[in-house]
């Protein structure tokens, strides 16, 4: 019969052996898969990503966006179409608003040779005003200089603090997110791009038809367009502000989508002129079909890549 010392003996080596096997877990699969840096299972790629990097300083082009900058420019295509794009990385991660994007903006001096950047959006990018907490994004670069499949003390014990967390994601990584063919998609191409293979009865039905919840422009996201141009400028970085397509049933059919897209048009275009950046509206340039769509504003990869080629023109004419 146990005694009360034995059993406080067994259940300490038990729990001991759980925190000694959540650790050794966290140090193998942490080198392979994202951890919870912002709880956003794209954004948290996306810095794994850049994190097992080879070399950052060959970087001259960073397209940023939500999914609208993830899937609508193909940063292959963009590298092969332009004669001034040399190496592009696409920084872009689900669901970003513009106020987000511009606090991710401090992690552009990670690239210390960028020439340009290529900010793709969407009028839906604009409906909500969402920030990082204070620390995030300086813990996020922290993390970025470990260099490709470190690990250290510190992250580790964060991984370990969220374990549940990391587990689920590292669990459903392959079935949900290593794929181009869904809206979740985070299958990255060399550059970070995701091209989506969405096309018949694989489009995101639901969102094709449906609009938009929201359709109210938030005035802090253009305030946020406004500093991060204004700060590109006085690095003489390019800024490239791309109004990407939307599906132009939806346009004519809801009037409050036609007229938050004239109003985002309106607005990003005066804010990026007047910072010295450049504006271009692919919507109306390129007039794209529904077979171009995988939803009402994501593309498929045909649709991305004549974005892609068409903003390769457009930088090679204004540089």
């Amino acid at each position: 019969m146990f005694t009360y010392k034995s059993y406080v003996k067994i259940l300490s080596v038990i729990l001991l052996s759980i925190v000694i096997g959540s650790f050794i877990y966290i140090y193998f699969y942490s080198k392979m898969y994202p951890i919870p840096l912002f709880h956003r299972i794209s954004l948290d790629a996306k810095m794994k990503f850049v994190r097992d990097m080879k070399d950052r300083s060959h970087i001259d082009t960073i397209i940023i966006g939500s999914s609208i900058g993830l899937n609508n420019i193909q940063g292959i295509v963009l590298e092969n179409a332009s004669k001034k794009v040399k190496h592009v990385l696409n920084l872009s991660a689900l669901g970003l608003t513009t106020t987000q994007i511009q606090q991710l903006s401090k992690l552009f001096y990670l690239f210390p040779n960028t020439k340009r950047v290529i900010y793709s959006a969407q009028f839906e990018d604009t409906s909500g005003t969402f920030l990082f907490g204070e620390n995030e994004v300086e813990f996020s670069k922290k993390y970025i200089l470990l260099g490709k499949e470190t690990i250290d003390f510190t992250y580790s014990m964060y991984t370990f603090k969220h374990l549940i967390e990391f587990i689920k994601n590292h669990w459903k990584w392959e079935k949900k997110y290593a794929n181009n063919k869904t809206n979740h998609g985070l299958l990255f191409d060399y550059t970070g791009s995701v091209p989506l293979d969405m096309f018949g009865d694989n489009i995101n039905h639901k969102m094709y038809d449906t609009p938009p919840l929201d359709t109210k422009l938030y005035k802090e996201n253009f305030s946020a367009l406004n500093i991060m141009s204004q700060n590109l400028k006085s690095k003489n970085i390019q800024f490239y502000f791309v109004a990407e397509p939307y599906r132009q049933h939806m346009i004519d059919t809801y009037e409050n989508i036609r007229m938050a897209r004239e109003e985002f048009i309106k607005k990003t275009k005066q804010v990026t002129l007047s910072n010295g950046g450049k504006f271009i509206d692919l919507h109306q340039k390129l007039d794209l079909g529904d077979e171009y769509f995988a939803d009402r504003e994501h593309l498929n990869s045909k649709g991305s890549k004549l974005t892609a080629e068409e903003v390769a023109k457009f930088i090679d004419s204004h540089e």
